[in-house]
């Protein structure tokens, strides 16, 4: 117990359980900003002394005289009562117990707080060098992304790979970060990703729907956090690749047949993308025509663009295509086409290049996957044996990165290619016993993976069932999942459900996004009102004054072993984040 009583901010009430307790405010803690404050208290358990550290999480002033009728009226006409009023109010707070330790020869250890303190034991605010002391044995893993909330202390945090080994967790879990814009969000995602970029041994890829991680990470800062993203990262000895969509070269027909439809080559020809059957038929169709003559690669060509007319224009596919009647219409669009120079050439540029440049090889040029370990995917998961970092690889399919050639379909369909890729490969990886030991960060996931009812077996949809599908299964073969969004209520239940760390930022206090917060928390009422109380960021008169704080539940934290939310704030100095880090 500390010596210095000037710490000591309360004493065990009652009634008290082993993982919450009514403390009693002592006189010098009532003006004292203690909702939301690391404390701890010391005792006895199995004959072994026990420190046990928790936040408070509201205080309740009661006055029983004040409470009286008749003194109300007193009040009323007087204001107060002088040997009542403030003299006899007392203050109780609700004290949660995040973490236990037991002290051992080796410092401290976890333990289970299986006991209830008498009353009258002191409860002390922590400080620094408290929790020093007892995460001591975890020093080289702990990392600090704020302070405790209403604490001047660094709130201790540890993001662990998802393999075996020092600093490993044995197994992937799911994280997300929640919150409207303006409640530090990316801010947060992006000191997570440089926790995260401590393990070498770590794949790290981000699909940046944006572009604001491929800026952060080519150098170009983006906002007001003054995070050094590509700095921090490379000092940890990581290359960066940032892939736009077009250096990408997608090498299936199949892909190549589905690209025809999504992105309305088809409709040149007079067969609309909403008529889904004739326009499957039509490409393939084509597919079938030049799969046999040319080479994927090396479609962009007028030859290539003459030999798919003609197939769509023979009468035997035109009747494939369509019913007779208008299999006959179908040739005529095809021939006025073909004769029409002027318009022949304005199709070749406007439509059918840009699909065929997304298969043609070229300098500088990358593969998904490639079995001479040359791909997207083989530098994400790393060649067998090898020991140095794992590089961090975005991928941006943002219309601002992607401005020559950019549609929601195609990002949709580049999106799901990678993601069953990266699926099969890691499937694979559990016959050799090895985890895949893969991140993948997914920006504005609301987008890909949204609530509610979608056009069946559209495009939209089959992103959705393969990201469910994904954060279901790939656990076990070692890929975790960082989602963030700027809503809990737009993104998809059955993914949130499979998510085990979750920081929840300002702006989620309303209608069915309440309603999902309260379930994340189990239903704890006082924890959700102290997020209630959090303040809009955007609200402080300047920005040093400025707040971000979070409420937080999942096993990211050695002082939340009891699964209870905490609460901290984000670093708003990113000097003091790569120092407090040694980043």
């Amino acid at each position: 117990m500390p010596n210095d009583r000037s710490r000591n901010v309360a004493v065990v009430g009652s009634p008290s359980t082993n993982t919450e307790l009514t403390v009693d405010l002592l006189q010098e803690a009532t003006e004292e900003r203690l909702v939301g404050a690391l404390t701890a208290f010391d005792a006895v358990q199995n004959g072994q002394c026990i420190t046990s550290v928790g936040q408070i999480v509201s205080i309740e002033l009661k006055n029983r005289w004040h409470e009286d009728s008749v003194f109300r009226n007193l009040v009323k006409r007087t204001g107060e009562i002088p040997p009542i009023t403030n003299r006899q109010d007392t203050r109780t707070a609700d004290l949660v117990v995040g973490a236990t330790f037991r002290k051992s020869t080796n410092g401290f250890d976890p333990e289970v707080l299986g006991m209830v303190p008498p009353t009258g034991t002191p409860v002390y605010r922590v400080d620094q060098a408290l929790l020093d002391r007892l995460l001591k044995v975890y020093r080289s893993e702990i990392v600090y992304l704020g302070r405790a909330y209403a604490n001047d202390v660094l709130y201790p945090m540890w993001f662990k790979h998802f393999g075996s080994g020092p600093g490993g967790a044995g197994e992937a879990y799911h994280l997300g970060v929640f919150g409207k814009t303006g409640s530090g969000k990316s801010g947060l995602a992006k000191m997570t990703l440089c926790a995260y970029a401590r393990h070498p041994q770590l794949g790290i890829l981000v699909i940046d729907p944006q572009g604001e991680f491929s800026l952060e990470l080519s150098g170009t800062r983006v906002g007001q956090q003054g995070l050094q993203l590509d700095q921090v990262v490379r000092g940890q000895g990581r290359a960066i690749h940032v892939f736009h969509i077009g250096d990408l070269q997608l090498d299936d027909w199949e892909t190549f047949e589905e690209m025809l439809q999504s992105l309305r080559f088809l409709e040149q020809l007079g067969i609309p993308s909403r008529s889904a059957d004739n326009s499957r038929k039509a490409a393939e169709v084509i597919r079938n025509k030049l799969e046999g003559t040319h080479r994927l690669d090396n479609l962009g060509t007028q030859q290539a663009l003459d030999d798919a007319l003609r197939a769509v224009a023979d009468q035997n596919n035109a009747t494939y295509i369509y019913s007779s009647a208008r299999a006959r219409e179908l040739q005529q669009r095809v021939q006025r086409l073909q004769s029409d120079r002027n318009r022949l050439t304005q199709v070749f540029n406007d439509s059918w290049t840009p699909i065929c440049q997304l298969f043609s090889a070229g300098q500088n040029r990358q593969r998904l996957f490639s079995y001479s370990q040359s791909g997207i995917i083989n530098m994400l998961l790393g060649s067998p044996g090898a020991t140095g970092p794992r590089p961090v690889i975005v991928i941006d399919i943002s219309r601002q990165g992607n401005q020559r050639f950019w549609s929601e379909e195609l990002q949709r369909r580049i999106l799901g290619k990678l993601l069953k890729i990266l699926v099969a490969q890691a499937t694979s990886s559990l016959s050799t016993q090895q985890s895949a030991n893969v991140l993948v960060l997914l920006d504005e996931a609301h987008r890909h993976a949204p609530s509610g009812r979608l056009e069946d077996d559209s495009e939209a949809d089959q992103l959705r069932s393969l990201l469910r599908r994904a954060v279901r299964e790939t656990r076990k073969y070692g890929i975790g999942w960082f989602f963030i969004s700027q809503t809990l209520g737009g993104l998809d239940n059955e993914i949130l459900q499979q998510l085990r760390i979750l920081a929840f930022g300002f702006g989620l206090a309303m209608g069915t996004e309440f309603d999902r917060l309260r379930d994340f928390v189990g239903g704890d009422k006082r924890a959700l009102e102290l997020y209630q109380s959090f303040r809009d960021p955007q609200s402080f008169p300047r920005r040093d004054l400025q707040e971000f704080p979070f409420m937080a539940v999942g096993p990211v934290s050695p002082l939340a072993f009891s699964g209870k939310p905490f609460f901290f704030t984000m670093f708003t100095d990113m000097d003091e984040f790569r120092r407090f880090n040694n980043l």
